[in-house]
């Protein structure tokens, strides 16, 4: 997981004027287009053209893109659509692709490179993070939140894992507040986190998940997982 900057571009003028290029006319409106990695574009391609019907979908940043989800559930029809590197921002554009393959449940797990800039304030990635989950709400999709995981403050390669885990801590504050009849929200931090965030034998850069810590996610998440009967998935 690396972070990459974001940069956006407002449009309040009719022409743009570029070196060696042509005048061209643009819309007089104010346009935020947020900059994305080749991987996140060619995982979106890759998702758009090739989604089918599952029941259960994973969606997040590398946490969720470096597991074997169908491996580690081979009696659901599971899909993952985690991408390395992405943000809540990233998540919400992609939505629509989500809800194509008609899912029981999504569960989320994200938030931890949107403070890649440390001036990105909680609340605005809180805020994100909630349009996504009424998004799929209203589609009729079961949603389980689960608390995004932190760095760990010793071992980790970012400098600024300190300020980003308290960021963090105040994101899954908010997070647990969106639980609803049909948002579920999974606190992951007691069988992954200790007081130096992500714990140091579930971790060997800092940041993502050995195969020991992909064995406790699934552990607690298991039951939340719709029930199959007799080769039938139904939402518990």
């Amino acid at each position: 997981m690396q972070f990459s900057t974001r940069g956006c571009l407002s449009v309040q003028i009719l022409a743009v004027l570029c070196a060696g290029a042509e005048v061209f006319a643009v819309p007089a409106v104010a346009l935020q287009i947020p900059e994305r990695p080749p991987y996140w574009r060619e995982r979106t391609s890759f998702f758009h053209n090739f989604g089918r019907q599952a029941d259960v979908v994973m969606m997040g940043d590398s946490l969720t893109d470096g597991a074997e989800w169908k491996e580690m559930f081979p009696n659901q029809l599971i899909v993952n659509r985690g991408i390395d590197n992405d943000t809540t921002e990233g998540l919400l554009a992609r939505l629509d692709d989500i809800l194509m393959l008609k899912p029981k449940a999504v569960f989320l797990m994200i938030g931890i490179n949107d403070f890649a800039d440390l001036s990105r304030s909680v609340e605005a990635v809180f805020v994100t993070y909630r349009s996504i989950v009424s998004r799929l709400e209203r589609s009729g999709i079961r949603v389980v939140v689960q608390s995004t995981l932190p760095c760990n403050e010793t071992k980790g390669v970012w400098k600024s894992c300190l300020a980003i885990n308290l960021k963090i801590r105040q994101l899954n504050t908010r997070l647990a507040t969106l639980a609803s009849p049909r948002v579920n929200y999974v606190d992951l931090r007691a069988v992954l986190t200790d007081s130096g965030g992500l714990r140091d034998e579930l971790t060997y850069d800092g940041v993502h998940l050995n195969g020991q810590g992909y064995q406790l996610w699934k552990n607690a998440i298991a039951a939340r997982m719709p029930t199959v009967v007799k080769g039938r998935r139904q939402t518990p």
